[in-house]
Parts: C-alpha cells; structure tokens; sequence
C-alpha cells in the first residue's frame, strides 16, 4: 500500500474517532469535546452598588428586612428606596383589624429601616377571590374603610403608608374580573377614595400586565385607565417579564427582551392617560424554571444578562423622556411554589459562590448611576 493511501486511511480513521468520542461525551456530559460556549458568566467587575453607607439596622423579624440586610451586603452599600409587599383584603369588621394590626407592625419595621413599602393588594379574601364587578359596586367598601381606620389608630402616618397598589394586573385570566376594564376602573376609584379620606397623602399607583406569552395580541392597557379618575393615581405601574414555552409543543419563540416584555412606550401610555410622570416598571429575571414534563428550563448567565441590559435600557429611556423612575425588582426563589420560578441570584447565604451575584450588582449600579429608583421584592 502507497504511502499516501496510508496516511489518507489514517486520517479518515483519526476523523471518525474523533468524531464518535464527541458523541458519548455528549451523551455523558450534555456538552461536546470542542465547541464555542458561550461564558458560564459574563466578565463583569465586582463594584459597590452605590455610595451610600449601609445604616446601622436593628433587629427584625420581618422576612424582607432581613433579605434586605443580606442584599445591603452583597452590594456593599445601601441602594433600595422601597421594598415590594403583598396583602389581601377583609371580608369582616374584625377580619380588616386583625389584618390592619399586622400590616400597622410591618408598616413601622420598615419606617425604623428607612425603607418606603410598595404595597400590592391583591383581590383575594380568606372566602376567595373578589368578584371585580361586586367591588366596583361597593360591596367592600365597609370592610376596607374599617381597614384604614384601624391602620390610622394604629398611629401609621402618611409618610409610613408608602406606595398602595390594589387590583394588580387586572387583566390576567386567575383573578374574577369579569373581563371588563370598566370593573378595574371604579374599582380603583372606590379603593383609593376611601384610602384617601383616612391618608390623604398616601401614595397610590396601578400596576397592568403585558402579558408576554399569554397572548398573542397587543395589550389594549389605555381600557383599564378611561375611567380612572384624575388625581387618584400617582404612579402608572407596569409589569413585564420574560417568557419561555414550558413545553415543546409550544413553537412560539421565547421573549427575552424587556424591548418585548416591558417596553418603556407602553410605560409612558399608561402614565400619559393618567397625566402622571411617576413609573414602576415591575420586573425581572429568572434562572430556572419549571417545565410541563417536570423537566426545567434553565436560562444561561449570558442570556439573563441580555435580559438585564434590555431592562436597564427601558428604564433609562423612561428616565430620559424626564419621569420619575422605579425599577422592582423580583429577585425571589418561588421554584417550589406553584408558580414554579426561580426569580433568585443567589441562594440565601451563599452569594459568594453564585455566579449570577455580578449581574444583579451591576444592574444595581447602572440603574443608580441613571437616577432610577430601586425596589426589591425578595421575602425570605
């Protein structure tokens, strides 16, 4: 046999083992010998979040000041205006006291904390969901008054109260909102007129959904502003985050921009409408999430940081266009919960070994660099 055959057959022979140790170390190990990867973590400098000093914090129950504490840490300095804190509503004189003798407890926590609560009310009771159409009609208005007047002779201030949200994302299909955005509308006006006459300066805002990914359609939010009255609302809320199909059926391509999920154009509608120049935009990034076959879907440090710049971005152009800013942030591990989503960064305690810590400090970092406010939902 010539040479030359020889050396060709050496080759072929060299290529298929190559090529058959690729596919059992895929097989193996998901990955292959030789492949471009992307980075297991972006190349970000580690940098304090801002130059603010970490105050002296007492002690705390709360489970949100203490993540809070943690996040300081982790940031090296103190960076949040406002934490985010979910309630529901009374269904009795003595449900709204037990309810308004908690929330008075937690409203003080975070006033010795330095820390402005955004408070979302969700209309759900201990008896179920509230009917939109019943609360639009008065049906409440009793209970949430007996509600307020208890949070006042609690001695809660205006200045304690924070931001108050009811009704949030009125349009998702798990709440019984009858499908008309004239229910959200005068449901609003009755929370808030009734706020208003125990806190006349308590903040307000509403907070409608994008929906990425559970319709196809664009959302139609300037329906749930037409009848809210003028000078009710303070902030024009927005939440948006990204989608992946949980399944493989699902063909739809997964949303990973806030360009998409949280776009600063229908930010600026809803304030618009409203004649409002204060935003929340209510988002965030996940890192795992569950899947229709029990599987999960993890998200790469390289796409989440995509996902992070694209927020930064939306909010930026909100702050140019000369509004009043605030980013929360959902930063909580809800992988066990129904909703299945790892909103986190970190396991409680264990920053240090997370890779993903850098994206949050560097998006911390950017959004105060830019002048936007920074809120964090996280109730460890």
């Amino acid at each position: 046999m010539k040479i030359k055959n020889i050396i060709v057959y050496n080759i072929i022979l060299a290529v298929v083992v190559f090529i058959t140790a690729q596919v059992v170390t895929f097989q193996l190990t998901g990955s292959y010998i030789l492949q471009n990867k992307p980075a297991s973590a972006p190349k970000l400098a580690s940098k304090k979040c801002t130059n603010n000093p970490i105050a002296s914090r007492g002690s705390t129950n709360d489970p949100q000041l203490k993540a809070l504490v943690e996040y300081e840490n982790v940031c090296q300095s103190a960076f949040v205006d406002n934490l985010m804190v979910f309630t529901n509503m009374p269904i009795s004189t003595e449900d709204a006291n037990t309810m308004a003798d908690a929330m008075a407890g937690r409203l003080k926590q975070f006033d010795k904390f330095s820390v402005k609560p955004i408070v979302i009310v969700e209309p759900d009771t201990e008896w179920g969901l509230v009917d939109f159409h019943e609360y639009a009609n008065g049906f409440y208005d009793l209970w949430i008054k007996d509600y307020f007047v208890r949070l006042k002779k609690n001695g809660v201030t205006n200045e304690q109260m924070g931001i108050w949200i009811p009704f949030p994302e009125p349009q998702q299909e798990f709440w019984n909102n009858n499908k008309d955005p004239d229910d959200f509308a005068n449901s609003v006006n009755r929370y808030f007129e009734t706020l208003r006459t125990v806190f006349p300066a308590a903040q307000t805002g509403i907070l409608l959904d994008s929906q990425t990914g559970e319709t196809d359609q664009a959302p139609q939010l300037l329906a749930y502003t037409r009848l809210v009255k003028e000078g009710l609302v303070d902030y024009a809320g927005l939440q948006g985050f990204p989608w992946h199909p949980r399944e493989e059926s699902d063909t739809r391509s997964s949303v990973i921009s806030a360009e998409v999920f949280a776009p600063a154009y229908l930010a600026e509608e809803v304030a618009k409408s409203l004649r409002i120049n204060k935003i929340i935009l209510n988002t965030g990034s996940y890192r795992h999430k569950k899947a229709e076959n029990g599987g999960a879907i993890t998200i790469t440090t390289d796409e989440r940081k995509q996902t992070l710049d694209s927020i930064f971005t939306e909010a930026s152009r909100l702050k140019d266009d000369k509004y009043e800013v605030t980013v929360n942030i959902f930063a909580e591990n809800k992988i066990e919960t129904k909703e299945g989503v790892d909103w986190s960064y970190w396991q409680a305690g264990l920053y240090e070994q997370s890779d993903h810590k850098l994206l949050f400090t560097n998006l911390v970092y950017d959004l105060n660099q830019k002048g936007i406010k920074i809120s964090i939902f996280d109730a460890r």
